[in-house]
């Protein structure tokens, strides 16, 4: 059994509610009982919500407010300073390869696969003529000679997966 007290009109009641059934109910009121019977039931909104943020009106709240950073604006063109234009970097000095020397070996520059060399031993080749074609990523890469020189040794083979570094081609200068 459930009680209420309830008010109205400046007079105060005392319901007592007893569910019999699932439907049925006994209500006593003023010492007077009532048969009830639920014909239907529905929830009621108290009010209609409206999602929207706004602030907290907290005055208790010693936390102070989050703030808000201002939207950005870019600065007024005519109160930046004026363009000053870059120099190219400066490129490496072409004599420290003169100074290097001939390089008897060359090296695979990335790993893959050897599509197919274009030498042989005792070959004359130039500087950027194509050497070996190595497959990397799914692209094709010429291999050229560095230098002019004679091949002493090849050490790839077509199909062969060759890594980082891996020597190629052995030179020997003409």
């Amino acid at each position: 059994m459930r009680r209420y007290t309830v008010e109205v009109s400046g007079k105060t009641h005392v319901i007592d509610v007893e569910e019999t059934a699932r439907d049925t109910f006994e209500v006593h009121v003023g010492g007077k009982e009532y048969k009830v019977r639920l014909a239907s039931a529905h929830d009621v909104a108290e009010a209609v919500i409206t999602p929207e943020i706004a602030p907290a009106d907290h005055d208790d709240d010693p936390s102070p407010a989050p703030s808000v950073p201002a939207p950005y604006r870019p600065p007024a063109p005519d109160t930046l300073p004026p363009l000053v234009p870059a120099a190219p970097p400066a490129l490496p000095a072409q004599a420290h390869l003169a100074e290097e020397g001939f390089r008897p070996e060359l090296a695979a520059p990335m790993p893959g696969t050897i599509v197919s060399v274009h030498v042989s031993p005792g070959n004359h080749v130039k500087a950027g003529q194509l050497v070996v074609k190595l497959e990397a990523m799914k692209m094709t890469n010429a291999i050229k000679a560095p230098q002019d020189a004679v091949v002493a040794e090849v050490r790839a083979q077509a199909g062969q997966a060759v890594g980082y570094g891996d020597v190629l081609v052995v030179f020997k200068e003409e």
